[in-house]
């Protein structure tokens, strides 16, 4: 497997959250007017849900979204699905590999942040919480319960990044194991027997 380098992942990562950061508090409708809280930090909290796909709709985009705020969420997206669902995805699934448990073991313990975390920021139950948690880490993102805060919303949005890394690097296993069940043997023998053929 390739070595991937943590730190350039990072720089494009923060990059990428930095640039949506800009385009959600510039653009025009881009963030529901009646949204509480700080706007700065409302515009990271969107430019996060975004580039990991939760989205869960609550203040962004607002329905007076504009053409130009539709070509720039289109545009993100594009550029965050390569980096969050690919290299960020790989390295997760490596450095999983070293917490005390493995990949249960984090997911475990991430589920326990969550839980703690939105508890106290947010007032949400232990059983709301846990769900948040799980709906946040594998991007679906309902939207019946989020962040309220500017704090929840801070949060949220590192949180989220840090939950569906761990979502991913449990399902790796499964992907594996999956794509082999379905790999269509007769393909690959006429793939080897067409290599044997060219040796």
């Amino acid at each position: 497997m390739v070595e991937l380098a943590g730190n350039r992942l990072l720089i494009i990562g923060l990059s990428l959250i930095a640039a949506g950061t800009l385009g959600f508090h510039q653009i025009p409708g881009m963030i529901a007017e009646d949204a509480s809280g700080n706007h700065w930090i409302n515009a990271v909290y969107c430019s996060v849900m975004t580039l990991t796909t939760v989205g869960f709709g609550d203040i962004c985009p607002s329905d007076k979204i504009t053409n130009v705020g539709r070509a720039f969420i289109v545009l993100l997206s594009f550029s965050g699905l390569g980096m969050f669902c690919g290299p960020v995805m790989d390295y997760s699934a490596t450095w999983t590999k070293n917490v005390p448990g493995g990949a249960l073991g984090a997911l475990t313990a991430t589920i326990g942040l969550g839980v703690a975390l939105f508890t106290v920021l947010e007032g949400m139950t232990e059983l709301e919480a846990a769900y948040f948690t799980v709906i946040t880490g594998t991007t679906i993102g309902y939207g019946d319960i989020g962040p309220q805060t500017d704090a929840g919303r801070l949060v949220t949005a590192f949180f989220a990044i840090l939950v569906i890394n761990v979502v991913g690097a449990l399902l790796d296993p499964a992907k594996d194991f999956l794509s082999e069940y379905c790999l269509d043997e007769s393909a690959e023998d006429a793939k080897n027997d067409s290599q044997k053929k060219d040796d």
